[in-house]
């Protein structure tokens, strides 16, 4: 089990590194980056942000590869972490990605409203070429139900961002979508400038090209003051200049543009083109169609034509009613204002929740402390009559050890005052030299050193007839150390009174803890605590 652990942890580690990868080069080769990921095991996918980040670049892979799924789940897992963990661009790229998959399915209100999410999130980022392209989207959620206003704000919004990342592929793209919104709005010089400056600018790209020459070629077939030579030469620049194939609306203009210039044969053979086209295609060049019968003066066909495009306008009216952006919107907001007035009401309460609870505590803090000073105060008293008592029994039975040493003091005492008069130099030398008396005294007082080894003896359960029996006969200078260290003299101390270095102290101390380690003694552990 435990090796089954390690190896799905390095598998799982081995998948987050190559999804780090696929990011790396997922923009200049899709194609690759969609591979590697289906390529992948997505049972190594064990935590939610692996597959959070898993689900994101997939969708990614699919939009760069124009695959438009309408699978929602594709993107989910990377909606739902990402809505409340990661980064601001990882939040924005998430909603952008499932506004992306909403709009191919056609739910443009969902899609207007992830969208939205998405430019909510992306005010914290720094991609302004990504903020670009999402502005480009909305911009067409909004042209699909016809919003001209918003659709061009978005178109304007989106090119400055383009320019500000100094993304000219995307810059020239929406120069042309610019041009078409104006050309859709029925301002024809604005439109027609648009798609001049735009084809100069975008000469060398062949995607920008594309969209400037086919929908150039629309306008000039439908102005007031139609130039069918002028869209003839345009969309035949488009197909052998740029090699690209047209689309079926595209040869629907040109159709169009055939019969305005007198040229029956070639609208004739398109017209007979367009009847082996399926159902779906075949409404593309259908107005093209009604336009080229209403030339000809053939009214019933064009009549037909036009009743067809009218059913067709009917669906797209009632789906535009029921899609309703500004309800649509509208209802967001006010779930999104009602959300956060209870967000704030929420934080609002935890504050007062929080307060509560610190004064909760401060009040429990105080009792506690009020309650050790009482108990403190308790103690107190109970050690001053434990010290009056233990004077008390001290002056009874240690009068003789009290006696030496309150006479040392006074010894001490006297020489200071006998040198008051004297030098202060004169006077610590006086001082320095009876404590020298003294401690050579201490340290060779037989009869003082046998009233302190009993009265240790006494206090402390006759610790020291004990070590002398398990330790054996000792020097009368280990016998002194011994007590000196158990009546917690420092080392200084027993120094001084023994006259040995620092050093010999330390060193003897450690060798009789090790002695005493070795014993085989019920009172061992005694010794080693007061030593």
């Amino acid at each position: 089990m435990l090796a089954a652990f390690f190896l799905a942890s390095c598998a799982s580690r081995q998948t987050a590194s190559t999804l780090i990868d696929v990011e790396t080069y997922i923009q200049e080769r899709p194609d690759s980056a969609l591979a590697t990921i289906r390529a992948l095991d997505t049972t190594m996918l064990t935590t939610r942000s692996l597959r959070a980040h898993y689900a994101l670049l997939h969708a990614m892979a699919l939009d760069k590869n124009w695959i438009d799924t309408t699978d929602v789940n594709v993107v989910m897992p990377a909606v739902e972490y990402y809505a409340k963990h990661g980064t601001a661009d990882q939040k924005m790229k998430a909603y952008y990605y499932l506004g992306r998959i909403q709009q191919n399915g056609h739910d443009m209100n969902s899609a207007i409203i992830s969208l939205t999410q998405a430019e909510t999130a992306s005010t914290d980022s720094q991609d302004d070429s990504f903020k670009g392209l999402l502005s480009m989207v909305i911009s067409e959620v909004y042209k699909s139900a016809h919003y001209s206003e918003k659709e061009r704000e978005y178109i304007e919004k989106g090119m400055d961002l383009f320019q500000k990342a100094g993304d000219t592929a995307h810059y020239n793209l929406s120069f042309g979508r610019l041009a078409m919104s104006y050309q859709e709005k029925h301002d024809w010089d604005i439109a027609d400038s648009l798609y001049r400056k735009g084809i100069e600018l975008a000469k060398n790209d062949t995607a920008a090209m594309r969209m400037f020459l086919v929908h150039y070629a629309t306008m000039k077939v439908t102005q007031p003051v139609a130039d069918p030579q002028g869209a003839i030469e345009l969309l035949n620049h488009a197909h052998q200049a740029y090699k690209l194939a047209l689309p079926v609306k595209s040869y629907g203009v040109y159709a169009y543009a055939s019969a305005l210039a007198g040229d029956k044969k070639t609208c004739n053979a398109i017209l007979d083109m367009f009847d082996g086209l399926s159902e779906q295609h075949r409404k593309e060049p259908r107005y093209y169609e009604y336009l080229i019968f209403k030339h000809r003066e053939d009214y019933s066909r064009a009549l037909k034509l036009l009743e067809d495009i009218y059913s067709d306008q009917d669906k797209t009216v009632d789906q535009m009613l029921n899609n309703s952006f500004a309800n649509t919107l509208k209802d967001y907001y006010q779930n999104q204002a009602v959300e956060l007035k209870r967000e704030a009401q929420i934080q609002k309460l935890s504050f007062l929740i929080l307060l509560l609870a610190l004064l909760l505590v401060v009040g429990v803090v105080i009792l506690a402390f009020r309650r050790k000073r009482n108990r403190e105060k308790q103690e107190a008293e109970q050690l001053v009559q434990l010290a009056e008592e233990s004077a008390r029994m001290m002056q009874q039975t240690n009068a003789l050890l009290f006696k030496n040493q309150f006479s040392i003091i006074g010894d001490l005492c006297k020489t200071y005052l006998r040198t008051e008069k004297s030098g202060e130099s004169y006077r610590k030398d006086a001082v320095y030299r009876r404590v020298q008396d003294i401690l050579s005294n201490i340290s060779n007082d037989d009869s003082l050193h046998a009233q302190f080894e009993e009265q240790i003896n006494h206090d402390y359960f006759n610790i020291i007839d004990h070590i002398k029996a398990d330790l054996g006969e000792l020097s009368p200078t280990d016998e002194r150390f011994l007590c000196y260290m158990i009546a917690g003299f420092d080392s200084s101390t027993i120094s001084s009174i023994l006259g040995l270095s620092l050093g010999n102290v330390y060193t003897k101390r450690s060798r009789l803890k090790d002695r005493i380690r070795q014993l085989d003694s019920p009172y061992k552990d005694q010794y080693l605590q007061v030593i």
